[in-house]
């Protein structure tokens, strides 16, 4: 009596598998009808063949289920490989699961193999998009052949000089580090990863405030983390390039790339940075070129001339994070010059386009500290500064963990400059009541003693 309902049961199942089997190809059938399915030949009978087993597998593969998927897709592509970009898009879906499944390396290697001819088969039968599609090829192929990072970093050369700066985010990702592995394995000498470094960059920058923005700057930390492992050290790097700058001086974007390089492992205080950043901005005057010249000027402690240059990046480009960095590097050149007004004043530009820059507030901070000797007018007023100051280190600490060390040790150095609790008392100023700097300062803040 068991066996008999389990029978029946199976029955029940497969009808109704059948049956929505039958239904969905009906559907699919009348559609076929006024739209030619796209198959090797022109009958009805290959057209209702295609459309049977691609409604049967994608049932399956939306259910997760493709071991039983694969058998009708494999009939779909034979029968009809132009029926659908999306049969191959869901093809290699199922084989790179296939993959990831199965521990027999030999089998492995048979089902890599099948995944490369499908991203084959999608190419030949759907070129248009045949850039992203050989950057997702090479990709799987330095995920799943990774001891031959040279056949993948082809595959993705190619999704490179077609796409430029469109290249996908994570094949970028790839295309650099398939080189970076050949150099690993000594197939390539290290110029070979080093020259590919400046193309990747421009299609970060041309990105980075795009739609997927966050994966082209994630792109880029673990490119730098690559180059400056494969550059060495400053001077290993200079002695590759100042040859290169000697015989092409002129060479655009050969500047560009050494100075992107020479940054990346912090070489501006070397003499050839400045020596080409200049050579960069005398060809093309721009932000970019201004923003290279200021760096290497604010490195020697030239403040002056530093702030010349970034006063034209600041006039010439909408770069989000070269103004921040232009603002930061004006604002600690003024703090060091002894103009705390003007250090604040661009420490405030810094917090218009980073509120939560902990590194702004701290900047603040040293500018009221220095500027103590402009507000007060007693004992304990003339220390108020430093109440403000300290204000300015807590912010900071609240809204960027990153700066919350240093931001103390200047809570702890600076509140032990507060004024005594009997030099405030004879002024009628006592702990916890409100003071306001009447100075440039214009902050109100807490009284505080050291006692």
């Amino acid at each position: 009596m068991v066996c008999k309902k389990k029978i029946r049961l199976i029955k029940d199942r497969k009808m109704k598998r059948l049956g929505l089997v039958l239904t969905m190809t009906m559907a699919f059938f009348a559609v076929a009808k006024s739209q030619q399915i796209r198959t090797y030949t022109s009958s009805d009978e290959d057209s209702i063949a295609c459309i049977t087993a691609a409604s049967l597998y994608i049932e399956f593969f939306k259910q997760e289920n493709y071991t039983d998927a694969i058998n009708g897709w494999r009939q779909a592509i034979k029968i009809c490989p132009k029926f659908s970009e999306s049969l191959w898009v869901n093809g290699s879906k199922m084989y790179q699961s296939f993959i990831a499944a199965e521990e027999d390396k030999a089998k492995k290697g048979v089902l890599v193999d099948t995944l490369e001819w499908i991203y084959d088969q999608r190419i030949l039968h759907f070129p248009e998009g045949k850039g992203k599609i050989y950057g997702r090829k090479g990709t799987d192929m330095a995920k799943f052949r990774s001891s031959k990072p040279q056949e993948a970093h082809e595959e993705l050369k190619k999704s490179y000089d077609i796409l430029k700066l469109d290249m996908e985010p994570t094949a970028l990702i790839y295309y650099f580090k398939t080189a970076y592995d050949m150099h690993r394995k000594k197939l390539v000498e290290n110029t070979f990863v080093l020259d590919l470094y400046g193309p990747v960059s421009d299609v970060i920058r041309n990105n980075k405030d795009g739609q997927y923005g966050s994966a082209y700057l994630s792109a880029q930390k673990n490119i730098d983390n690559m180059v400056g492992k494969v550059a060495g050290d400053c001077e290993t790097l200079i002695g590759i390039f100042k040859p290169k700058f000697d015989a092409n001086p002129d060479d655009e974007a050969l500047l560009d790339q050494i100075t992107g390089l020479l940054d990346k492992l912090d070489c501006t205080e070397d003499d050839f940075y400045l020596q080409v950043a200049v050579a960069k901005y005398k060809l093309n005057p721009s932000a970019d070129a201004a923003f290279s010249i200021g760096k290497a000027y604010y490195k020697r402690k030239k403040y002056g001339d530093a702030n010349k240059f970034f006063t034209e990046v600041v006039g010439g480009t909408e770069d989000k994070d070269m103004l921040f960095e232009s603002y930061q590097y004006m604002a600690a050149g003024y703090l060091s010059t002894g103009q705390p007004q003007s250090a604040k004043t661009y420490a405030l530009k810094m917090l218009g386009i980073n509120p939560n820059s902990g590194d702004a507030y701290i900047i603040i901070g040293n500018a009221y500290a220095k500027g103590k000797g402009d507000c007060g007018k007693d004992d304990c007023t003339a220390r108020a500064a430093y109440w403000a100051a300290v204000d300015k280190f807590q912010k900071a600490k609240a809204v960027d963990p990153s700066v919350a060390e240093k931001a103390q040790q200047y809570i702890n150095s600076y509140s032990a400059q507060f004024p005594k609790k009997e030099e405030c008392f004879f002024v009628g100023m006592t702990n916890g009541q409100s003071y306001t700097l009447e100075c440039w300062i214009g902050e109100t803040t807490t009284v505080r003693t050291r006692d």
